[in-house]
């Protein structure tokens, strides 16, 4: 009896050490998944974030695209202006300094038409690219004046 009652206590010690462990096992697990669906929450804010921040990057760019096309149309328009003012002089050399001139804004208005492709990382590139053609070509149409 006194065996029996000796194994008894050695089973059941280990029954309750054992379901302990599983216990302490759970709630291991239990803290681990919560810590890892509290991070998925912030990473997902993160993205969400990110994803706003990449959609205003892209409206700005566009709204800049607008104010430059806007610019470079007006700056267009009076060297327009300025050629025909060259033209209507009405010698050939000048005739001819008018036609040479739009051949070379034709070819500036072409650049400037590729506006639409640039990414905000070229952007700027592409926009001193057009302005210093834009500036050398207004400054060859007033020395020709």
């Amino acid at each position: 009896m006194k065996r029996t009652m000796l194994w008894t206590s050695i089973l059941a010690g280990a029954l309750a050490l054992g379901t302990g462990c599983r216990d302490n096992d759970r709630e291991k697990a239990a803290d681990e998944y919560g810590k890892a669906q509290e991070k998925v929450r912030e990473e997902r804010g993160d993205v969400v974030d990110e994803q706003k921040d990449v959609t205003e990057a892209k409206r700005d760019l566009a709204e800049t695209r607008r104010e430059f096309e806007a610019t470079m149309s007006d700056r267009m328009s009076r060297l327009d202006a300025k050629i025909d003012e060259l033209e209507r002089r009405g010698d050939d050399k000048s005739k001819e300094m008018a036609a040479s001139l739009r051949a070379r804004r034709d070819e500036a208005k072409a650049k400037l038409n590729n506006a639409g492709e640039k990414t905000d990382s070229t952007w700027e590139e592409f926009k001193s690219d057009v302005s210093n053609t834009w500036n050398q070509l207004e400054k060859d149409v007033d020395d020709a004046l």
